[in-house]
């Protein structure tokens, strides 16, 4: 039992790369962020429903079985958290898209000046903006600006938190704490 119990949130997480991988190909219009939220979610309940079934069976040892459910939800969190990440490093990254744009290039060259052309930071800001209100994570009234998605701003939140508590600062801006 206790192989299957280490193995429950690895194949929880293969679940939930499944269900981002299908979702983005097979359900159109949904977007990144939505398929790779779908994918914790159902993979969550897969654990969650494969902790219940060993729970309901073995039911000796439920105080045990509980701390490892409770270990197991930690392990499959903190699995999603890496995979979020991973995507989100190769979606959003500048310096992987440049690398990319470069090799991508005549020659495998561009000049400093073509770069800064495509990167100049009114259209950066721009493409930004615009991702963030296609995906309603804020909306535009009367010119202004305005967050729409209170869980996004929780995820800010939450990220500048860890950033802080890890490297000492809210941005690879900021100075050293």
């Amino acid at each position: 039992m206790e192989a299957v119990q280490i193995l429950i949130p690895l194949i929880a997480f293969l679940i939930n790369v499944a269900t981002q991988i299908l979702g983005i190909r097979y359900i159109p219009g949904i977007g990144l962020l939505r398929t790779i939220f779908l994918g914790m979610l159902v993979g969550m309940v897969c654990l969650i429903l494969a902790e219940a079934y060993i729970l309901y069976c073995y039911e000796e040892d439920t105080i045990g079985l509980i701390s490892i459910t409770i270990a197991n939800i930690i392990i499959y969190t903190a699995l999603s958290y890496c995979y979020f990440h991973f995507i989100n490093l190769g979606e959003t990254s500048r310096r992987i898209r440049i690398i990319l744009e470069i090799y991508n290039s005549k020659d495998h060259a561009l000049t400093m000046e073509e770069i800064l052309e495509r990167y100049n930071a009114e259209e950066v800001v721009r493409k930004r903006l615009d991702r963030l209100l296609s995906n309603r994570q804020i909306v535009e009234r009367d010119g202004r600006l305005y967050i729409h998605s209170r869980l996004m701003l929780l995820i800010s939140r939450i990220m500048v938190a860890m950033k802080v508590l890890l490297l000492g600062r809210r941005s690879e801006f900021d100075m050293e704490i």
